[in-house]
């Protein structure tokens, strides 16, 4: 009997110690990873669930992917505490130093009311309806967090501590105690209760527990529980602790007293010890973070929904990696090779039978009639009928990946190849399966079944369209009446691991690309888009009209009669764990996994599970804009950054964000990465968009609400309407001008056109008059001289007469000839042909002649008139001088400069007199006249001789020309406009 009872002791401590560990397990502490330091002062979860965390290292926000990091130019120090929010989303604390700050649209920004340098300590501050309020050395600082202004109330002594009440603030000053109420201020009020201990430092908790006040005193590690009662404030309870208090942690259900040792419960008692905590908060998810002071941030995961299920009979170093219903109870298949019957009801196994000495493991089970049931090991394949507990090999065919059947014949897929056996032995119906399946399979005669040897893993028979759907290595492929083709999916081949089929549709979970659904007309898709987490597709299985998902995201339920994805069930976490296999028995789902066989009620979330998302703020080109700052931006800032914030903890890196950028033209939808929390658009076009983007946890489903943002990106300076007017109006004066200019130059065509007209017909006038005047009457002279020569014998000097005008006729025939010939208009021809007809003025005379040409002579081309003007010219005055000036040196200059043409006559006789010159001289005036036509200037100087300087511009003996640098399209306007004017002529 002692040792009965001393066995049943050892059992019960045993039990103990197991269930202790167990809930360690369930729900352990755990460090959280890539906080930059250990030593954290204060959390708060805020409204929306953001975790705020207050550290040596500042202030940072936490929302399950990465941490924001805030900070002021103003700051003086990084160490901060008294996390508060405020009723308009701010968060304010204080740092070490005495500063205050508050956080609103990602900037930090100081309380500057609050004079932190006249106070002696940082402040202990609590959130009072809409005020904020902070101990001073002056008495209350109050600030209004509507309007942001502050001030103080004195009470003739400094504050040390402050909590809030249900409807007022109790404030202590040491031994002084102050209600305050937002109508009345401060208000002094009696302390009944423990003296004060000597020494000891006294702080009050910020917030209370059913108006419960709660005070502690270091370093006697005293904790006084307090209550407020007609002015007066009574202690009611008094707990001792062996160690120094760090803080006080108050939530909604419970109350710790957080000490360097340990953290202890006082509504139940519950220790965390070794942690040095600082902090405890709950998530709005159901997780618990603690702040240490040792060991910097750390979670405790709610407890998970799935249970570890005890399998009596199941060997330790053995796992179950298949399980298949069957009636109430679950068929399981080990690692071992074994098969075992397990009955949740009872919480027994029913049987446990090895179904071969060599079987591997049982990786496969299905049931081809409720009693018979297909069971595949690696190695081999069997069919079991249950009640009996009989294994029969099936030698032929290996192991049997997938199984399914209809009226006709079962078909299974298998790493030996296809098989389709039969329901009977009929020659009627072997050759409807020849013929349903195009002759692809060989038939067994002796053991009654169809075969093609091409190695499977998934097989689904689609009576719609009487084909089997096989996945094999290469890709799916169908096999109907027309053979064996591959099942094509956008043109491209489909990669798939497992098949399934219900009410009319053939479900493909495929490699890497989600899941199709083939119907009977059509394929759909079911992908990020819809909704569908993973993209590759391990295993799909009906459950009760239900199609669940496994992949390489957390578990989804697709309902076969709603055609859509279900969101609203809660799954348990797998992040530890690969799942083998599951199936449901009754209102419970069972799961095999690496970590065992686990079971969890299929139960919708509720409500406050729902997920959410919020725009937090937007960077325009890397620039930080608030959310509600103006939508309309300059036609630069086209560089535009989203960043959604959803609080999520347990699983933050499933969950991605589904969104659109919206145009008159486009709403397509576009998914991030999983985890990913911004959205990036970069060298956006002028015009309006709309940002719609919503959350998506597999888990959870869509988020409560859809984030949207509009705004518009104006158009650049020159893409506006006053821009486009005066763009319009320039284009117009271009125009303007283009026609303008061609107007003048066809006028200038006109007038050059009309004065070559003139100049031919006066050149023409000139020739007949000289004709006429000196060659016709020289021709009539020599005619009467001939006439007279004739009648007299002795006619020599009439026959030498004649000699002289034939010769003075032709000098005037070549001179002619010389200013009609177009070719001579040049400047060079012009000096050449004067310089040697002037020296045969000087052949039979006394007088010497000098002249100057010079070495180089530009390139001009003349008119002819002006060309005859200028010989002519220098002709008249040499001839002049010849005959007049009684000369005996006469000198000839011809020269020119970049713009000029210089003529100079000088002798050395009596010079001429420009007074005395005969009002009808044709001498000087015909030069006068020429010089004048030619634009130029005549200077006379009398000095030791005549000296005769003329200056011509070379513009005015020159060829007009058209502007050849004309652009195309004024001559393409000028040609158009000819082309009418012809028209019109015509």
């Amino acid at each position: 009997m002692h040792k009965s009872f001393l066995f049943k002791i050892n059992i019960t401590i045993l039990l103990l110690f197991v269930c202790i560990g167990l809930k360690a397990q369930d729900s352990p502490i755990q460090q959280v990873p890539e906080f930059p330091t250990k030593e954290i002062y204060d959390l708060h979860v805020d409204k929306h669930g953001f975790l705020w965390i207050a550290s040596d290292f500042g202030v940072a926000r936490y929302d399950g992917i990465s941490y924001v990091h805030y900070s002021s130019p103003l700051q003086i120090s990084l160490g901060c505490t008294n996390l508060l929010e405020d009723n308009y989303g701010r968060i304010w604390f204080n740092n070490f130093n005495g500063q205050i700050f508050y956080i609103d649209h990602e900037t930090v920004t100081l309380a500057e009311s609050y004079k932190y340098k006249n106070e002696g300590n940082f402040p202990r501050m609590v959130m009072f309806h809409d005020q904020l309020l902070a101990t001073s050395d002056k008495g209350l600082f109050v600030l209004d967090t509507k309007n942001l202004t502050g001030k103080y109330i004195s009470n003739g002594t400094l504050t040390s501590s402050i909590a809030v009440l249900k409807d007022q603030v109790l404030v202590n000053a040491g031994k002084n105690w102050y209600l305050y109420k937002e109508a009345t201020g401060l208000k002094k009020i009696a302390y009944t209760g423990d003296e004060q201990i000597p020494g000891n430092v006294n702080i009050l908790a910020n917030n209370t527990y059913n108006d419960t006040v709660y005070m502690m005193s270091n370093p006697s590690g005293i904790v006084k529980k307090l209550v407020v009662q007609n002015d007066t404030v009574k202690q009611c309870q008094q707990i001792k602790f062996d160690s120094f208090i760090n803080t006080f942690s108050i939530t909604s259900n419970n109350q710790w007293v957080n000490t360097i040792d340990y953290s202890y419960s006082l509504k139940n008692g519950e220790k965390i010890k070794g942690y040095n905590l600082s902090n405890i908060v709950t998530d709005l998810e159901g997780n618990k973070w603690f702040s240490s002071l040792y060991y910097g941030l750390q979670i405790q995961h709610k407890k998970d929904i799935a249970n570890k299920t005890i399998v009596p009979q199941l060997d330790n170093d053995d796992l179950i990696v298949s399980l298949k219903k069957y009636k109430d109870q679950l068929l399981l298949g080990t690692q071992k090779g074994y098969l075992m019957l397990y009955d949740p009801a009872s919480k027994k196994t029913n049987f446990k039978i090895k179904v071969s000495s060599t079987a591997g493991s049982i990786n496969y089970i299905t049931a081809i009639n409720p009693d018979e049931y297909i069971v595949a090991s690696s190695l081999s394949t069997y069919k079991v009928n249950v009640p009996a507990k009989k294994v029969t090999e099936l030698v032929d065919i290996k192991t049997v990946k997938q199984v399914c059947y209809d009226n006709k014949a079962i078909y299974i897929a298998s790493t030996s190849g296809l098989f389709v056996i039969p329901n009977e032995k009929s020659d009627v119906l072997n050759k409807q399966i020849m013929d349903a399946f195009g002759h692809v399979f060989t038939y067994n005669p002796v053991n009654n079944y169809f075969y093609l040897r091409v190695r499977s893993r998934a097989i689904s028979y689609f009576p719609d369209q009487a084909a089997l759907f096989v996945a094999v290595k290469t890709s799916v492929f169908k096999i109907d009446k027309n053979g064996m083709k591959p099942f094509l999916f956008d043109n491209s081949q489909v990669y798939a691991a497992s098949l399934a089929y219900i009410d009319h549709r053939v479900y493909i979970g495929t490699i890497s690309n989600g899941m199709l659904i083939v119907e009977k007309n059509g394929v759909q898709h079911l992908s990020v888009q819809n909704g569908l987490f993973p993209r590759s597709i391990f295993k799909i299985k009906l459950i009760d009209k239900n199609l669940w998902v496994v992949g390489s995201g957390p578990l989804q339920i697709y309902n076969t009669q709603k055609m859509a994805l279900v969101d609203n069930y809660e799954f348990p976490d797998r992040s530890a764990s690969q799942v083998f296999d599951l199936d449901g028995v009754g209102p419970m789902i069972y799961l095999a996994s690496s970590s065992g066989l686990e079971n969890f009620p299929l139960v919708k979330n509720s409500v406050d599970k729902k997920l959410k998302n919020y725009l937090l703020y937007i960077k325009i080109n890397n620039k930080i804009a608030a959310v509600d700052s103006s939508h309309k931006l300059s036609y630069s800032e086209n560089n535009v950054l989203f960043n959604i914030g959803i609080p999520a903890y347990l699983k933050a890196k499933d969950i991605y964000i589904k969104y659109c950028l919206a145009t008159k033209t486009d709403t397509t939808w576009l998914t991030t990465e999983p985890g990913e929390r911004t959205i990036r658009f970069a060298s956006l076009m002028p015009g309006k968009y709309t940002l719609k983007a919503i959350a998506f946890d597999p888990r959870f489903g869509m988020a409560d609400s859809m984030i949207k943002y509009d705004f518009t990106i104006a158009e650049p300076w020159w893409g506006g309407i006053g821009f486009k007017i005066i763009l319009g109006f320039v284009f117009l004066m271009i125009i303007f001008y283009g026609y303008v200019t061609m107007l003048h130059k066809r006028l200038a065509l006109k007038k050059a056109f009309d004065t070559q007209q003139e100049l031919i017909l006066a050149e023409r006038q000139r020739i007949s008059a000289e004709m006429h005047d000196d060659i016709g009457s020289g021709v009539f002279a020599i005619q009467s001289l001939a006439d007279a020569a004739s009648k007299n014998e002795n006619a020599g000097e009439e026959i030498g007469q004649i000699k002289n005008m034939v010769n003075d006729l032709s000098v005037k025939i070549r001179e002619v000839i010389w200013s009609t010939n177009v070719g001579n208009d040049n400047l060079e021809n012009l000096l050449y042909y004067t310089y040697f007809q002037i020296n045969k003025l000087f052949e039979h005379s006394e007088i010497d002649f000098v002249s100057e040409l010079p070495d180089d002579i530009i390139d001009l081309k003349i008119t002819g008139q002006s060309r005859r003007s200028i010989y002519l010219l220098v002709k008249e005055l040499v001839h002049n001088a010849i005959k007049h000036s009684k000369a005996t040196t006469i000198e000839l200059k011809m020269f020119t400069d970049e713009q000029t043409l210089h003529l100079s006559v000088n002798d050395n006789g009596v010079g001429i007199n420009p007074n005395n010159a005969r009002p009808n001289g044709m001498g000087l005036g015909n030069i006068r006249s020429r010089v004048e036509k030619l634009n130029g200037t005549l200077l006379i100087e009398n000095n030791e001789g005549a000296h005769i300087n003329i200056k011509i511009p070379l513009s005015a003996l020159q060829v007009i020309e058209f502007d050849k640098k004309l652009n195309k399209w004024q001559l393409f306007i000028t040609s158009l406009l000819k082309n009418s004017s012809n028209t019109e002529h015509e």
